[in-house]
């Protein structure tokens, strides 16, 4: 979740542990989990049939709303854990469960995906531990897919409910309480919530069933200890006393109360879809996918239909394993998704003729003879614009700004605003830089840079070219250097 809309991510950022007591460098956590996972799956291959690391396609899923500085960042764990950036693919996670969906029976009756024609709308609802990612994909007459509105979402996956639970027993022990719990007795703490995952996804929403839980003795032992009062006197000192019962390891809690830990998440979810399909792009749309391990829970599917009860709510078999699976047939066919659409504005800083009363006075700026404009955002790509995969976006012509320039170098910016004016506006964000060499001066300020802007695949690219000798240069930006 660190990653999550961070635009300002840097490669040093630190990571601490859940009770703040240490902190060690996030690229290095990322890069030992991908490394356990390379090297588990090695030695498991290797059992029967020698593979190295360097013959295997590896695909590396994200979420869709996570912006492209967090890309990186994954990108970089992964070559850190030893795979190399030309056998590494990024696959967004919803677009991923979409093509194992594409490929694959969804369910039993008349509703599946094979069922879609070109021309078919639906939305993935991607509910994971942590994001819930939505995408809106068509079909198109080629049988790929593009999207139709650019990815969204937020923090409502599964760890809210978890989240919700766990102020529900710090309201009941406190929370410097809870605290010495998790710090004495982790092993403990991790168990808990795997138990009340299970319960989690079991759950129905029936109010009138019990849930019941297997808590830690030693949480119980720990609270009587610092306080000399029983679970059973604290309880009475609640809101919760007629809703709940804790006898030793058993936490017995009403059907009704558990509903309530799930509220939150699924108002987010419901909320932002209903604002989605109010969408001109999203208008149409007919079938809800529910992928992503959250999206197995009962509760959530049972509330998803209840608010759309027009739509058809289609869920895998393996809604948990639908990303993974579809990773593995996005390594085979990573063209499979043409087109989709932009999260932000994106261009580069330039200068421009100063006008006065158009220009602000504190950009102005004085070069030889002429009086220019600095910062000013030279728009490539709108926000929401459709990007073709591997197609060059609003191709640019660029001049160097004194005559005996012999290198023009490039800043590129992304913004939340649709028509940014300056690259110091507030929403603008520095995203990296290309520097073009442009020896021969002879044409003085007669110079022209051709630079185009291309999105091949997850991730970006750019292209320089350099009109008088044809000559191209191409980089990939870098989306955690300093300027």
């Amino acid at each position: 979740m660190m990653l999550h809309g961070s635009l300002g991510l840097k490669r040093d950022i630190m990571v601490k542990t859940y009770d703040n007591k240490k902190e060690l460098p996030a690229l290095k956590i990322f890069s030992m989990a991908i490394r356990y996972l390379k090297d588990n799956l090695l030695t498991t291959l290797n059992k029967s049939v020698e593979i190295l690391a360097d013959d295997i396609q590896w695909v590396l899923t994200v979420p869709a709303i996570w912006n492209d500085p967090a890309k990186q960042f994954m990108r970089e764990a992964a070559q850190k854990a030893g795979i190399k950036e030309d056998n590494l693919l990024i696959a967004l996670e919803p677009e991923a469960a979409s093509m194992f969906c594409k490929y694959m029976p969804v369910e039993k009756g008349e509703h599946s995906f094979q069922s879609f024609q070109p021309g078919s709308k639906y939305m993935v609802l991607d509910c994971g531990g942590g994001t819930v990612d939505i995408t809106v994909h068509q079909v198109q007459k080629d049988k790929t897919l593009t999207e139709l509105y650019k990815a969204s979402g937020g923090a409502w996956g599964g760890t809210q409910v978890d989240e919700a639970f766990r102020h529900l027993i710090i309201k009941i022990i406190g929370n410097p309480i809870f605290l010495k719990f998790c710090d004495e007795n982790a092993a403990d703490f991790v168990d808990m919530f795997r138990e009340f995952e299970l319960k989690k996804r079991e759950f129905k929403g029936d109010g009138n069933k019990k849930v019941t839980i297997k808590v830690p003795v030693s949480l119980k032992e720990t609270f009587e200890k610092e306080t000399e009062e029983t679970i059973q006197d604290a309880l009475t000192q609640t809101a919760y006393s007629s809703k709940l019962t804790w006898t030793a390891d058993k936490l017995r809690i009403s059907g009704i109360l558990f509903a309530t830990l799930f509220e939150i998440a699924t108002g987010n979810i419901i909320e932002h879809v209903k604002k989605l399909l109010k969408e001109p792009e999203v208008s149409g749309t007919t079938n809800i996918i529910m992928v992503g391990g959250f999206s197995e829970s009962h509760m959530i599917q049972a509330k998803v239909k209840e608010a759309f009860p027009n739509m058809n709510v289609i869920i895998p078999a393996e809604a948990g394993l639908s990303v993974l699976k579809g990773a593995v047939i996005f390594g085979h066919l990573p063209k499979a998704i043409s087109a989709r659409k932009a999260k932000y504005t994106y261009g580069l800083a330039t200068m421009t003729k100063f006008v006065k009363g158009k220009h602000r006075e504190d950009k102005k700026e004085t070069i030889g003879n002429q009086v220019k404009c600095k910062d000013i955002f030279s728009v490539h790509v709108e926000k929401g614009e459709t990007l073709e995969l591997d197609k060059a976006q609003s191709e640019r012509s660029y001049n160097p700004v004194e005559a005996e320039q012999k290198e023009i170098i490039f800043q590129f910016y992304i913004s939340d605003s649709d028509d940014p004016m300056y690259v110091t506006d507030s929403g603008c964000t520095h995203i990296g830089k290309m520097v073009v060499k442009i020896p021969d001066t002879s044409g003085g300020l007669d110079r022209q840079v051709k630079v185009q802007l291309i999105f091949g695949g997850t991730e970006l690219k750019v292209k320089a070219i350099i009109e008088k000798t044809n000559q191209e240069v191409t980089a990939k930006l870098q989306f955690l250097d300093k300027k």
